[in-house]
C-alpha cells in the first residue's frame, strides 16, 4: 500500500511539475499569402504549388481559325450583307452555308427572312415591314 501511495504522490508531483513550467503564450495569427500581408518571398512558392495542383492544362482551349476559315467567314458575312442590301432594295434571295440556309422574300413591302438551322433544323422567320413595293415602282 506503501508502494501505491508513493506512486501517487509521485504522479502528482510530476504533474505538479509539469504544470509549473508551462506558461501560457498568446496566440498570433501570421498571414502566409502575400495578397493578404504575408511574406513577399512566399509568392513563388505558393505559385507554384497551385500549378502543380491545377487539373486544367493548356488554357482555355481556344485555337485560333485558320486562314481559309477566316475567308469563308469574311465572304459568307459579304454575301449575307449583300443579300440583305438586296432585299432593301426590293430584290429577293438565296444563300445556303455549311450551317444554315437563308431565304429573303419580298411579299408587298414586307421583306421575311426565313433562317433554317440546318443541324437542328430550326427555323426562324423575321419580318419587316415599312419598305417600299418595287414591283409598283416606275410602273
Amino acid at each position: 500500500m506503501n508502494r501505491a501511495k508513493s506512486r501517487l504522490s509521485m504522479a502528482m508531483l510530476l504533474t505538479a511539475a509539469f504544470s509549473l513550467s508551462s506558461q501560457a503564450t498568446q496566440l498570433i495569427y501570421t498571414p502566409v499569402n502575400p495578397n493578404f500581408g504575408g511574406s513577399y518571398l512566399n509568392g513563388s512558392y505558393l505559385l507554384a504549388n497551385a500549378s502543380a495542383q491545377n487539373d486544367h492544362k493548356g488554357g482555355s482551349g481556344y485555337t485560333p481559325p485558320s486562314a481559309l476559315e477566316r475567308m469563308a467567314s469574311s465572304l459568307e458575312s459579304r454575301l449575307m450583307s449583300q443579300l440583305f442590301n438586296d432585299a432593301a432594295n426590293g430584290g429577293e434571295g438565296y444563300l445556303k452555308t455549311t450551317d444554315f440556309e437563308i431565304q429573303v422574300v419580298n411579299e408587298d413591302g414586307m421583306l421575311l427572312v426565313h433562317i433554317t438551322d440546318l443541324l437542328t433544323g430550326e427555323t426562324t422567320v423575321i419580318e419587316v415591314g415599312g419598305l417600299s413595293d418595287s414591283s409598283s415602282v416606275g410602273g
